[in-house]
């Protein structure tokens, strides 16, 4: 018996060491890796069944800096098709929608109406029902720090010279926070807003969902490159989702040109908030706004841990590219990780069409043989 068990131990041994072998070997024919870790954002998305919906997280009325009264500025949106909108006045909760009669114009606006430079209808307020037109309004403000920050689902809307203490108010109030416009802020400031100052907060909040990549027309080109210096530094670990906003004022020709598509399983607050946290959604900048051509869409994305791939499946585009510490990386549907000589713990695609252009949030990225 003694010697029976031993030849099927070595039978059984022989055995596994030659499925071992035959798995190495066809990893090694196929060119395939199985150390990479993908963190895909998208992971959980049903895209032939999750819908999309179209956001705007930053907008100004005549409550504060805007030059259109609440109902217009919803009206416009609810005309282009959004189904998410904020309304962000200055430290000033311009929510809800079915209370714009009670509010009252600022003080800005009514000197501006002294001046000519509005008219009395935009002082004049109407109630709005979201769940009439179909919408999801986000309870929202901006908040006035040296460094603007958009705050939602909170109730705090204090000017501060300090930023961190609109964090610390945002975070203790169960609200996410994305940072506006850092382009604004290390052309005017460069010594203190730098890559070093975003990383600091970005790890000591864990709120701050974003940073708005492309606001309005994109004023502040270099949005994208002060969020690539922070994608370098915290991912994988600590993502930081890119939000393209239209930060309208009432210049019409800046309505719709930036916004952002959630991808859910359904419509509600609760969703909404869930998406902007998980970054399950894509932004979108149009040249020419809604007027212009259609945007290509993004029909599904596969992650392939064993290959090492990233495949998007486009309509309409012109082209593809991946970004990796604000680089080009790749081109093409497919990214092949391991074809790049180094991964900076993330990519990104950014998909082109006529005078239109998509992108992705960062995909984290672990090269688990050599971490």
């Amino acid at each position: 018996m003694n010697k029976l068990y031993r030849i099927f131990l070595q039978t059984k041994t022989i055995r596994r060491l030659i499925l071992v072998c035959s798995f190495t070997f066809a990893l090694m024919i196929s060119g395939c890796s199985a150390g990479w870790e993908i963190a895909n954002p998208y992971e959980k998305v049903e895209w032939d069944i999750h819908q999309r919906f179209k956001a705007n997280f930053h907008a100004h009325t005549t409550c504060s800096d805007g030059r259109l009264n609440p109902q217009t500025v919803v009206d416009k949106y609810h005309r282009l098709g959004y189904r998410i909108l904020a309304i962000t006045d200055h430290n000033r909760i311009t929510y809800p929608w079915t209370d714009f009669a009670e509010m009252e114009p600022s003080e800005r606006s009514k000197e501006r109406l002294e001046k000519g430079e509005i008219n009395q209808e935009a002082l004049v307020y109407e109630n709005r029902d979201p769940f009439v037109l179909g919408m999801i309004s986000v309870q929202g403000n901006e908040i006035s720090t040296p460094h603007h920050v958009g705050s939602y689902f909170s109730d705090y809307n204090q000017r501060s010279e300090q930023e961190e203490i609109a964090f610390a108010s945002t975070e203790s109030s169960k609200g996410i926070a994305v940072i506006n416009h850092p382009g604004r802020y290390t052309s005017e400031n460069p010594k203190k807003y730098n890559a070093n100052w975003y990383i600091d907060i970005l790890t000591r909040f864990d709120h701050l969902v974003g940073m708005e990549i492309y606001n309005q027309a994109d004023r502040y080109p270099t949005d994208r490159q002060s969020w690539d210096s922070v994608l370098v530094d915290l991912m994988p670990d600590r993502p930081v989702w890119g939000f393209a906003n239209d930060d309208f004022h009432g210049d019409l020709n800046k309505l719709g040109v930036s916004w952002n598509v959630l991808i859910l399983p359904e419509l509600t607050e609760e969703w909404v908030r869930r998406g902007m946290k998980e970054g399950r959604f894509f932004y979108v900048h149009a040249v020419e706004g809604h007027q212009g051509h259609k945007p290509p869409n993004i029909e599904s994305i596969k992650v392939s841990n064993r290959k090492g791939t990233i495949e998007i499946q486009v309509k309409g585009e012109d082209s593809i590219r991946w970004i990796s510490n604000g680089r080009v990386v790749q081109r093409g549907n497919v990214i092949r990780l391991g074809k790049i000589p180094k991964i900076f713990g993330y990519v990104r695609a950014e998909i082109f069409g006529p005078g239109t252009i998509i992108g992705t949030q960062p995909f984290g990225i672990v090269d688990s043989e050599n971490k």
